[in-house]
Order: structure tokens, then sequence, then C-alpha cells
């Protein structure tokens, strides 16, 4: 990466000048991959009728990894835009939306594909007409608010990709006309918006976790605690003892689940409570940023290869556990529920979506990525 000038420095979101060799940090992919294993335990070890030990609440805590993924995505987009714009002295909105599709189109249209394919033989993957014209226009995490669960099929996966793409829709733009200061001052303000959103749901009363969770109003403060920490983080990382790494991590995911129990799925009688929606998500926005300080600036030494190869192919991962899942638990019906026979078919689920995820990778996701390394002004990782 080119030097930037003592007056764009002034200006840039960190205090140090970028590197000629762009922006990658390994330890990232890694907790992209930790982000994913937590939503697959969640799907994987959730009872339909929950009871109140512990178990149960770090299962459904887990859910909340899909914000992790928010906050990594707003520290890595505005770190990125803002080397651009110290690079190239702006941002090129024009390339920024042609990555964007490579990195996120090609996948998410074959899933659907893929999805109305295989509904074929099994109907209860098929999405209803009005949910499928949501997910095809992103607006899918919308449509849920309403509470049409039943009609997803296995769309409902898409959500969260649904709301990231909302956020690229806006963000370049406001990186492109905000210097740092009015940076730091928007993220602020989006952040004071959710939790005022989140409080007006509380008052009016009648919210669930479908008027909360798949709100972009709510999930948009994830993604401006991500630009803020982009802001204020050294883009080296930070160096910390394994000890404290660990602390955090544990003080993180902790805090979802406390969250969880006491003003989220599992809480008894104060969920109603007009205040507990900002309760709820103050304690998983704490848990994310603690989570990703107890990543951040990790040794590379310390992360095993094959960990930031399975990072790399998180996106599909993500996208394509559910319809394992739904076809392994089609095909072991029969199993049993043992204590082994559950562990043999956890392994297998997870075996099968890392194959899928690493085919589907190498065929349909690659091809965009190498293209898209062509309009892009700050390397990251390759293809």
């Amino acid at each position: 990466m080119a030097t930037t000038s003592s007056v764009e420095a002034t200006d840039s979101l960190a205090s140090h000048k970028p590197s000629r060799r762009g922006f990658y940090r390994p330890e990232l992919d890694a907790l992209r991959f930790f982000a994913f294993l937590c939503i697959f335990f969640c799907h994987t070890l959730s009872r339909p009728n929950p009871g109140t030990d512990l178990r149960d609440t770090l299962a459904i805590s887990l859910k909340f990894a899909v914000s992790l993924f928010f906050l990594l995505s707003g520290y890595l987009i505005t770190t990125l835009l803002s080397m651009e714009k110290e690079l190239t002295g702006r941002v090129h909105l024009g390339s920024f939306y042609k990555r964007r599709i490579a990195r996120i189109m090609p996948l998410y249209y074959w899933f659907l594909v893929v999805m109305l394919l295989l509904g074929t033989g099994m109907p209860r993957l098929l999405p209803s007409g009005k949910a499928l014209t949501a997910f095809l226009f992103f607006s899918g995490n919308w449509f849920i608010t309403r509470g049409q669960v039943d009609t997803l099929g296995a769309t409902g996966i898409l959500w969260s990709v649904n709301v990231e793409e909302q956020f690229y829709l806006v963000w370049p733009v406001i990186t492109k006309f905000c210097g740092r200061r009015n940076l730091v001052a928007v993220s602020t303000a989006i952040l004071a918006a959710s939790y005022a959103v989140l409080l007006w749901l509380g008052a009016r009363g009648g919210f669930s976790d479908l008027t909360l969770r798949y709100s972009s109003l709510v999930e948009m403060q994830y993604f401006a605690a991500g630009a803020l920490l982009a802001a204020w983080l050294p883009r080296q990382g930070i160096k910390m003892p394994g000890a404290a790494r660990l602390l955090l991590g544990v003080v993180g995911l902790s805090c979802w689940a406390a969250g969880t129990r006491l003003f989220g799925d599992l809480a008894v009688g104060a969920f109603a409570i007009w205040w507990t929606p900002a309760a709820l998500y103050g304690c998983v926005l704490v848990g994310c940023v603690a989570l990703f300080l107890s990543f951040f600036g990790m040794p590379e030494a310390w992360i095993p290869q094959p960990i930031l190869w399975l990072g790399k192919i998180s996106y599909g991962l993500y996208v394509y556990h559910i319809l394992v899942l739904a076809l392994v638990r089609r095909w072991a019906a029969g199993w049993g529920h043992g204590a082994g026979i559950s562990t043999v078919r956890l392994c297998l689920e997870l075996l099968l979506s890392i194959l899928v995820a690493g085919l589907s990778y190498r065929w349909i996701e690659q091809p965009f990525l190498r293209w898209k390394e062509s309009f892009t002004f700050v390397p990251s990782r390759q293809a």
C-alpha cells in the first residue's frame, strides 16, 4: 500500500499508515469460523422445549454469533474503505459495489437455486412466493418480523445476509463523505438510534424475538460498533497474554448467556418490562466486543492453518449448514437419540457442511473472488 501524506493521515481512521501489503488479519478468519461454530451448535444443540439449565441457556445464546459477524463486517469494511481513501484520496463506490456483488451474490443466488431443487423432494424447504420474493430482493429479514416464519422454508438462514447487504448499501456512501471525526459521530448516532428503537419497542409492549432480532434498526448497532473499533484500535492488533484472551472470550460468552437468561428467551416474567430489550442487546453488544478483542491481534502462529481455511469458507459454512442439517436428520431419522449416536450425527453434519462449503468455494465463489481482485484497491486476502 502507498504511504499517505500527513494531511491524509490526519483524516484516517487509525494513527498509523497502511502497509503496501494491504490489510489482512488472519485471526479474524479464525473469529469467523468461531462465529460459525457458535451458530452451528445453536442449531444442533437447542431443544424444542428448552429448560432453564446452563446447557439450554448457552445453546440458545449462541445465536448471537450472527451479531458478532455484523460487528466484524463493520470493522473490516470501515478499515478497508478508510485505507482506500488514504491511498487514492477517495472511496470508489462503483468498485465497492462490484466487490460486494462478487463476494455475496453468486453463492446467495446459487443457494436459492439449490434450495428450490431440493424442495421438489422436501417441500418443507420451499418458501412461499412472498417469502422468496422478499429474499430475492434482500428484504427477507423484514418479512420475518411480520411473523410468517412457517412460510420461510430454508431461506430463513439468509436473513443476516440481507441485513449485511442493507449495511453495504449505505455505509460506503457515509464513509466517502465523512472524515474520521464525522464517521465516529455517525457511528455513535447509529448506536444511540438502535437503543432508542429498543426502548420504544419495549415501551409499546408486544415485542418478541422476531420483532427485535430481525430488525435492521436493532442490528445496525453492531456494524456501528465495528466502525468505532476501526477508529479506535491499532490496525496491527493488540498484544496481550493468552490468559487475557481466554478471559475475554469467557466474558463474551457469559454476557450472551446472561442476557439470554435474564432478559431474553429464558427470562421468567422479566421480558415484558419496557427496558429489557435494551438490556438484552446491551449484553449482546458487550459480549461481541469482548469476543472480538479476544481474537484481535492473536499471533498467527497460534492458529492452525486448517482453521484459517475454514474461516475463509465461513460464508458457505453458514449458508449450507442448514440444508445439511435438514438432509442428515431426514436420513438419520431412525438412528435414535442416545448420546453416542447424537455425537456421531453432529460430527457427520459438521463434516458434510465443511465438504459442501469447500466445494462451493472452489467452484462457485473463487472464480468471482479472483475477478473481484481486479478492482480491489486494498488487498485483504487472496481468493
